[in-house]
């Protein structure tokens, strides 16, 4: 198997990188290597920060101070980096449940790291793939991720916030010099028919799943820039995003394999993947 410590599912939504990431895992395991799958949302993910608020040290006491009976949950969930402070608040209202407010959880969400100004959220997010990079090298294990190399990216500097398509390239490729030492494998899954798998997506999930992406897409500053609306306006922003992806995969010097999954045929698709991992 291929001497790596990173393995990158990518792809548009509705393409099988979940079921991609999955496989991999148990192939790698099978290989007798210890594997880590972190898929989209997980509370505990390495270089992703879902449902984290970030607060320097004036937004911290700020809010000790106005929630003065819930200091010890607080101070229990946070982590202290210096003067930044780093608020699991949706892994807290998990574990906490009843005891962690209501008021405290909608207080605590506006400092999300995905609200936060472009350059600061950027920033944070190198140093974690960096932090990621550094502890990981020192083991033997293999871990496996989708949707925060390409997907995340995407979402946050061209969805909401109408970046130039070459500051969103340019903080890829310097992810990618982050990650070199970790001998990363990037597989990007594609669909032809964009339209079809999101139909395809909507009926195994549900219509709010649809209306929400729609919202991200065509309803923050891209989308509104474009002035793109709807499902319609949803594809035209996802062929944008596809394209930009596909011309940022060629410029990587990673090892990568680009796989055509319209039609589903997953035992072609992990056979390729077996191959691949094993050349």
């Amino acid at each position: 198997m291929k001497n790596t410590q990173l393995i990158i599912v990518e792809g548009l939504m509705g393409t099988g990188k979940t079921s991609t990431a999955s496989f991999i895992g148990k192939y790698v395991e099978q290989q007798h290597r210890k594997a880590s799958v972190f898929l989209e949302g997980d509370l505990d993910h390495p270089v992703d920060f879902e449902g984290v608020a970030f607060l320097n040290e004036q937004e911290y006491n700020l809010l000790l101070h106005q929630f003065v009976h819930e200091q010890q949950c607080i101070q229990q969930m946070v982590r202290v980096e210096g003067h930044n402070y780093f608020f699991s608040y949706k892994k807290a209202k998990q574990i906490l449940q009843d005891t962690f407010p209501d008021d405290l959880y909608t207080y605590i969400a506006t400092y999300d790291i995905y609200e936060l100004p472009l350059a600061r959220h950027c920033e944070l997010m190198l140093q974690s793939w960096r932090d990621f990079a550094e502890r990981l090298v020192s083991t033997d294990e293999v871990v496996i991720v989708e949707c925060c190399f390409f997907q995340n990216p995407m979402c946050m500097l061209l969805a909401k916030n109408n970046a130039d398509q070459a500051v969103i390239t340019e903080y890829i490729l310097e992810l990618s010099d982050i990650i070199k030492p970790l001998q990363p494998v990037l597989i990007y899954l594609y669909q032809e028919n964009i339209r079809q798998t999101l139909h395809k997506v909507s009926v195994e999930r549900s219509s709010e799943w649809l209306d929400f992406v729609i919202w991200y897409y065509t309803e923050q500053e891209y989308g509104k820039a474009h002035q793109w609306s709807g499902l319609d306006g949803l594809i035209e922003c996802l062929q944008v995003r596809r394209t930009l992806e596909l011309e940022i995969f060629e410029q990587l010097n990673m090892s990568k394999l680009q796989l055509a999954n319209s039609t589903y045929s997953w035992e072609h698709i992990q056979q390729e993947l077996i191959h691949y991992l094993n050349e």
